[in-house]
């Protein structure tokens, strides 16, 4: 296999390694403050690490804004969209549902790649693929495995929200190909992208009247800002892997995050996750699809 497959492949890893190192870091930070006080103070972070490190590197880039249109796009669908919907999820259904439907996303992905992008697959390749994906689904499902609510009972119309998560998910990632290929500098393509998530958010707040339940504790502000350090590296992993990498070899990796959450978990907040055997074999499954794609590829 070629190193910079390899490269891809680490790159897209170390992206859901920080996404994951920020949601424990909200999860622990979190007191009174609402998810969307989360959201709003991790994205401001965002914007302001992320446009400092692409002036600091790069300088002045805003003659060619138009080159960044689908950036804009991009932080539409995610994290504002994607984040948006899987909290209203989680908030009518729980986390046994919302979760694993909201981890779908990859398979968005990759069916607009082969559709539109003229991306290509071998069959160990997407097996690979597979093995990742139902790995993180069933990690991500036991985690949340003791929500009230069952699939039997949950509501056909609240089933919309994980899935429209889903999709924004995935339809982000490949406007987040298109315009990296197009020449950008990831740094600057993961401020753009989550400025454009932090504009509509500001804005749905202050069209909402609700601008003014934005508020924590020091404490909790300490964490959002520490996650905000996290969550500007996750987006920049994710580019530079978009890059380098197959956009279907990117999607299923850079989804693993729910295996991340896990490992940490064990290691450092003991008794907060659930391990069992299908844990186990969630995790057995991912680390096996790592390797069929590491050594087969998928294009």
């Amino acid at each position: 296999m070629a190193e910079i497959d390899i490269t891809a492949i680490a790159l897209a890893l170390l992206s859901a390694l920080m996404f994951a190192i920020t949601f424990l870091l909200v999860r622990v930070g979190v007191g009174a403050a609402s998810s969307f006080t989360a959201l709003w103070i991790t994205l401001s972070v965002n914007v302001v690490l992320l446009w400092s490190w692409s002036l600091w590197t790069t300088g002045w880039q805003f003659g060619d804004w138009w080159q960044w249109r689908h950036f804009v796009l991009a932080g539409m669908f995610a994290p504002l969209l994607g984040r948006l919907f899987q909290f209203q999820g989680m908030a009518r259904l729980g986390a046994n549902i919302t979760t694993p439907l909201t981890l779908t996303h990859p398979v968005v992905t990759i069916v607009l790649a082969l559709l539109f992008l003229d991306a290509t697959a071998t069959l160990p390749g997407l097996l690979g693929a597979g093995l990742v994906l139902l790995g993180s689904l069933v990690v991500g499902a036991q985690s949340g495995r003791d929500a009230a609510v069952g699939l039997g009972q949950a509501s056909r119309l609240h089933l919309l929200f994980p899935l429209a998560a889903s999709l924004s998910y995935g339809v982000s990632v490949v406007f987040r190909k298109l315009g990296i290929d197009a020449g950008t500098d990831a740094v600057t393509a993961s401020a753009v992208t989550t400025t454009a998530s932090w504009l509509f958010a500001s804005l749905y707040l202050l069209a909402s009247g609700a601008n003014g339940d934005i508020r924590c504790s020091r404490r909790e502000f300490g964490f959002f800002a520490l996650a905000g350090l996290f969550s500007s590296l996750g987006p920049v992993f994710l580019y530079l892997a978009l890059r380098h990498g197959n956009l279907i070899v990117v999607a299923p990796l850079a989804a693993t995050t729910p295996l991340f959450v896990l490992l940490i978990s064990c290691a450092f907040l003991r008794g907060s996750e659930i391990i069992n055997r299908w844990v186990v074999l969630g995790t057995l499954a991912t680390v096996l699809g790592v390797n069929i794609v590491t050594f087969f590829g998928l294009a």
